[in-house]
């Protein structure tokens, strides 16, 4: 009698690929904890500490502006001879643009 080895890894690399899409969406789909709105000389300040010290940053971001959903960013921030705001995400090391309009909170890691 012949086993079939195949079929077994097979098996556990389709459980292991539906595991860790299963993460991601809860990733995605994870609830971001409102952090207090900060007034716009507090945010002001922030950014220019942030960009001048190019240390790692949280930032909170609305949608837009009718809405309260969020983004978190965790990075460092940098402004581009244009004036656009641009944070480096510390874990995928991808740069996101920023509205300096939707900022909510900025906090220092």
């Amino acid at each position: 009698m012949q086993v079939n080895l195949d079929s077994r890894t097979y098996y556990n690399l389709i459980i292991k690929q539906g595991k860790h899409v299963f993460a991601r969406l809860r990733e995605h789909f994870a609830v971001v904890p409102l952090k207090q709105q900060q007034n716009s000389q507090e945010l002001i300040t922030r950014l220019e500490l942030a960009i001048n010290l190019q240390e790692p940053v949280d930032v909170q971001m609305n949608y837009g502006f009718d809405q309260e959903q969020i983004q978190d960013f965790h990075g460092v921030l940098s402004q581009t001879p244009a004036g656009a705001l641009l944070i480096q995400d510390q874990k995928t090391k991808q740069i996101h643009q920023l509205m300096p309009d939707l900022l909510r909170h900025i906090s220092f890691s």
